[in-house]
């Protein structure tokens, strides 16, 4: 595992974030510039550093430091939104304009809620140093011993390593950091994240692994790609089975993507106020299985996500799903006060059309290596991930997309031989409805969730490789 050094060749400033007091100077600068009516202000950014592999060597190291100051204006009934990477005094000056100018042209939106005041926010021990200053050397050396462990095996390795320290994402997109408004408000959470994705090649035959934390300490390159060139092996001369319903069992990290893409669809409160959701008139009824319990928690050890949302709102642990009973959805502020609620802070920026979300989802699950689930199953299938998942219907939940980088027949108790991948077209809320037995949780995909051992999963069509 990677040991950062101090005498690292990347200079000072690549590993130097926004401290607390650095971005309240700067949200206090752009508050004093707004002229009219009332102000929020958000920041985010951070340093980021990825190194890319490819053919068994390293392809490409990137960092970047990077923060955007988001600006919205309240004028009544009315409000506008401006962003910049200015952070200067200037540069706030220019949104305060730009935005004051939008919030003038936009229609009066009737149920537009006052600026909150001041919070309180638990604090969440989720910013590792030796993370933060982890340099290429350091992760080159991490992506050394992987490749070299592919390269015994025959195959061919492909991947990355990256780490970051405050809110840069896995696509380049900004979380909030830091948020303060004219009422007195103001919030700032730190985190670190690493990440370790591993491919492993050999003609059509493919597997991969991956492993992400808030500590890079915790990531051990060697035995991902020990596993992932194992899979590829192993996936070598696939067998065609008919589409049909398997008893599935769905590693974490397929699980982690269909619960995702649940989320998005169905866990927020505007989607149930709208009917759009599987909750929709069900809050209080059993709507999966009861073995089944669904939380939001960015305090989980695994998560340490932040303690507010985009409005600066404490974020509350919310179970959605206890015991297969339908509890609660997220709420931000807006529909919160639809229902007389209380929000949970899961809010976005406002205005947005999509309502608040879960960003840090919880499935509780057992105790087991997720290699215990075989047991028992005569016929069945063993998923590694899932990938190309589009939404066939959101109020069911259904999904269609593709099994990848390791589809394996399970025989007797025992996982066989590899199979032709398929397509699968899967109600999510079904196939929690199935679930005979579930692994250990750990972090997968941005989701802390265990694998499941699931009957009846709609394998429709067989693909070509």
């Amino acid at each position: 595992m990677a040991r950062p050094r101090r005498d690292s060749a990347e200079s000072a400033s690549a590993w130097a974030t926004m401290t607390r007091d650095e971005a309240r100077s700067v949200l206090e600068q752009a508050l004093s510039v707004v002229g009219e009516g009332e102000a929020e202000v958000a920041l985010g950014g951070g340093t980021s550093h990825l190194t890319r592999f490819a053919n068994n060597e390293v392809t490409q190291n990137v960092s970047e430091r990077r923060f955007v100051l988001s600006m919205r204006v309240v004028l009544g009934k009315r409000t506008g939104r401006a962003s910049g990477n200015d952070l200067s005094r200037a540069g706030a000056e220019r949104l305060a304009r730009a935005a004051t100018a939008a919030a003038r042209l936009q229609p009066e939106i009737p149920d537009l809620l006052p600026l909150p005041g001041p919070q309180t926010y638990r604090t969440v021990d989720a910013d590792d140093e030796a993370t933060g200053r982890l340099g290429p050397e350091e992760r080159a050396r991490e992506v050394g011993r992987a490749v070299e462990r592919c390269v015994k095996a025959g195959v061919t390795a492909a991947g990355i390593y990256e780490t970051g320290r405050g809110t840069i994402g896995e696509y380049g997109e900004l979380d909030t950091l830091a948020i303060a408004n004219s009422r007195g408000l103001f919030a700032y959470h730190l985190g670190t994240d690493a990440a370790f994705r591993i491919s492993a090649l050999d003609g059509a035959a493919s597997g991969w692994a991956a492993r992400e934390s808030y500590r890079a300490g915790d990531i051990d390159g060697e035995a991902l790609a020990a596993r992932a060139a194992d899979k590829t092996i192993r996936s070598r001369d696939p067998v065609s089975w008919d589409p049909g319903r398997y008893t599935v069992v769905l590693e974490p990290d397929a699980v982690a993507d269909l619960l995702t893409d649940m989320s998005w669809i169905s866990v927020g409160a505007l989607a149930v106020q709208e009917g759009r959701s599987f909750l929709s008139g069900r809050i209080g009824q059993r709507v999966v299985g009861e073995n089944i319990t669904l939380r939001d928690d960015p305090y989980h050890p695994l998560h340490r996500g932040s303690p507010f949302d985009a409005e600066g709102m404490p974020t509350q642990p919310t179970t959605i799903i206890e015991r297969g009973v339908a509890k609660t959805p997220v709420y931000d502020r807006q529909t919160a006060a639809k229902d007389g609620r209380e929000s949970t802070g899961h809010g976005l920026p406002v205005p947005n059309t999509i309502g608040p979300l879960a960003h840090h989802l919880v499935l509780e699950g057992g105790s087991g290596p997720a290699e215990d689930l075989i047991r028992g199953i005569d016929r069945g299938l063993w998923v590694t991930r899932v990938w190309y998942t589009n939404v066939v219907d959101p109020k069911t939940v259904t999904l269609t997309g593709m099994t990848r980088d390791g589809l394996f027949a399970i025989e007797k108790g025992k996982i066989t031989r590899a199979v032709r991948n398929f397509r699968f077209n899967q109600s999510v809320v079904q196939m929690l409805n199935e679930v005979e037995a579930m692994s250990a949780p750990e972090r997968a995909g941005g989701v802390v969730c265990p694998g499941l051992r699931v009957r009846n999963f709609h394998m429709s069509s067989v693909t070509e490789f």
